[in-house]
């Protein structure tokens, strides 16, 4: 669909609260008039965010064709009543190009895809967006990434051959071999980093009892740890990032594994942002700041700097907790550098979060133009491991934009020992991908803190869904592993890789399957 739906042919009033921001609903598809439920997903539309500029009564437009979106402009005078629910004539047909002077309006074209948003900061600054412009949520688009599809797995057949599909594979992974108390996993799979306020209460615990029926794991998210998730799941990752949310040192006791947040994918360099509306109740508490205020984490740790900063610290934590493993979140962007301050540090493993890797709410400027793809991440982080001899001793977890298991099974065989799901385990306890998660409207449940919309999760179903989401593509991977000749996941390895594309070769060091990337005899 390309035209937005006439919802009404007249507006609706909505009282507005000074300084709230709102969704408004841009494609027509809405239950919700005037404001987004999520319907516009996989249609091409994306809700308009606004903030109230002053608390009262608005007339906001339900014909979904003003020039003066979300408030009504008069434009569903020229809609009868039969044309409520259908297509209208689009934006371009209704739309005045110019303003009340006669000066031209400024759209953003395929030519000048900017042109509008410099308008808007030449008009408005920053007033309209915040500190950090424009927010949007989730990871940056697919289609804008290297693709996994582009790696092609290698089988076995006569010079090396297949598994008989009764021969068993093994499927643990061990975070932290050398650490006092190593974490053993069932699968190579856990549960991503996601805070609580950014996902409801449902959600999280859903996602910490699906993973616990697996066999795995799930992070607490930067947001601080919630109880009621922790006590679903044995195999808990308590992650620490420069806020420390609601950090207590007893909190140490009931943790498996700990890592600092140094950064993500879609967002590093600056704080993390939960918007104020998303901050109530038992999220303030779990936070340890004030209900209705947008929590907002510094760009870093203040007082944690150095690397003997960092490794007292961990040594801290060792100390309280009987040895559990301590490891880094880093995104992808200065990969060696960081990684060897982790190692420094005395890491016992490494989370990567590549280009791709998702957020509930991010700068656009950041998730869209920051952080190396996953690909080449992890390509280049397995290799500097290797270097430093580090490999076997340190886990590393790649995460970003791995959605299905044969993602997994390449992930796997490029380096990764293992893989923390964050987009993946959403949509299987129910997320349709509206990509609104910054909204608090959620149509799922899982991104909102709105109690008509989180009461539509199902706790129970949704970690059985979780439950067989891992299950399956874990019995999908060891298909694979069979098939390449291994009789454990952990020994997919690069040489089960080759790809066609010459500039994914060249991203990710597999062997380009043209005569030029194979030497007679190695193939």
């Amino acid at each position: 669909m390309t035209k937005p739906i006439i919802a009404d042919n007249k507006p609706i009033k909505v009282s507005l609260t000074k300084g709230s921001e709102y969704y408004f609903c841009v494609c027509g598809r809405s239950k919700s008039q005037p404001f987004c439920d999520g319907s516009h997903a996989g249609s091409g539309f994306k809700p308009k965010a606004f903030v109230a500029d002053e608390t009262g009564d608005a007339f906001l437009c339900r014909c979904k064709h003003t020039a003066n979106a979300p408030y009504c402009d008069g434009t569903h005078k020229q809609f009868g009543a039969e044309q409520v629910g259908t297509e209208g004539p689009g934006l371009s047909a209704t739309t005045s190009t110019t303003s009340a002077s006669g000066a031209p309006l400024a759209k953003a074209t395929a030519e000048e895809p900017t042109v509008e948003f410099i308008h808007q900061l030449a008009r408005d600054g920053l007033s309209k967006f915040g500190h950090h412009g424009p927010m949007t949520s989730m990871g940056v688009p697919r289609h804008k990434l290297p693709q996994w599809d582009d790696l092609q797995i290698m089988v076995a057949q006569m010079a090396t051959k297949p598994l008989m599909e009764d021969i068993p594979v093994a499927t643990e992974l061990v975070i932290g071999p050398e650490a006092k108390k190593p974490l053993l996993l069932k699968i190579p799979l856990f549960v991503s980093d996601m805070s609580f306020g950014s996902l409801s209460e449902e959600a999280k615990i859903a996602l910490a009892r699906g993973a616990e029926l697996a066999g795995t794991g799930i992070c607490s998210g930067e947001g601080g740890m919630l109880p009621e998730e922790q006590a679903e799941n044995s195999r808990y990752f308590y992650e620490l990032a420069s806020a420390q949310f609601g950090y207590r040192e007893e909190l140490l006791a009931r943790v498996q594994s700990f890592h600092f947040k140094g950064g993500q994918g879609a967002k590093t360099g600056t704080g993390g942002h939960l918007p104020g509306i998303k901050n109530k109740g038992k999220i303030s508490l779990v936070r340890g700041i004030p209900e209705g205020t947008a929590a907002i984490s510094p760009p870093t740790f203040k007082d944690l700097s150095s690397v003997s900063d960092f490794a007292r610290f961990a040594a801290r934590v060792r100390e309280i907790s009987g040895g559990i493993p301590v490891g880094f979140k880093l995104s992808a962007n200065h990969i060696e550098r960081d990684i060897q301050f982790a190692l420094d540090a005395g890491a016992d493993y490494i989370i990567l979060d590549g280009r791709g890797g998702g957020t509930g709410a991010a700068p656009e400027m950041f998730r869209d133009h920051i952080s190396m793809p996953t690909i080449p991440a992890l390509a280049r982080a397995r290799r500097y491991l290797d270097a430093q001899k580090a490999s076997g001793r340190v886990t590393l977890i790649i995460t970003g934009g791995l959605r299905v298991p044969i993602d997994f099974v390449k992930a796997m065989a490029l380096g990764a020992d293992g893989i923390a799901l964050s987009n993946s385990a959403m949509q299987a306890i129910g997320c349709v991908g509206a990509r609104m998660c910054n909204s608090n409207n959620c149509p799922a449940g899982i991104a909102t803190q709105r109690p008509e919309l989180r009461q539509r999760l199902d706790v129970d179903a949704s970690a059985k869904r979780l439950n067989n989401f891992f299950r399956a593509s874990v019995e999908l991977m060891q298909v694979m592993a069979r098939a390449c000749g291994h009789d454990a996941l952990s020994k997919f390895n690069q040489q089960d890789l080759a790809t066609w594309n010459r500039e994914m070769a060249y991203l990710s060091g597999v062997r380009f399957s043209g005569v030029e990337g194979f030497n007679a005899g190695a193939g």
